[in-house]
């Protein structure tokens, strides 16, 4: 007997991410709402000086909505990269 092909199953609301316009779109309305890094306090620069964060990450079930988004400064020493690395549990290693 042959194995039935696998069905894809289609993504729940917490794997499906926002893209192209929609999500540059976002990126401007919760900047504008607030361009202050919700982890220091920096003001970000529009539109390379902060990520959209989500504070519930999508692969723990948060929502791709503009309420579970925040701005965090960008950078390799950046809030972004910090609650990055604590979400996934990692630790970052000091440079020299």
């Amino acid at each position: 007997m042959a194995a039935r092909p696998h069905k894809a199953m289609a993504p729940t609301q917490s794997e499906q991410r926002m893209a192209g316009r929609k999500l540059q779109a976002r990126r401007l309305r919760i900047w504008t709402n607030d361009p202050t890094c919700a982890g220091c306090g920096q003001v970000t620069a529009f539109p390379a000086g902060f990520e959209l964060d989500h504070r519930v990450p999508l692969s723990q079930g948060g929502a791709d909505t503009d309420e579970n988004c925040q701005v965090l400064c960008a950078g390799p020493d950046g809030c972004h990269a910090k609650k990055t690395a604590t979400d996934f549990g990692q630790t970052r290693r000091r440079r020299a």
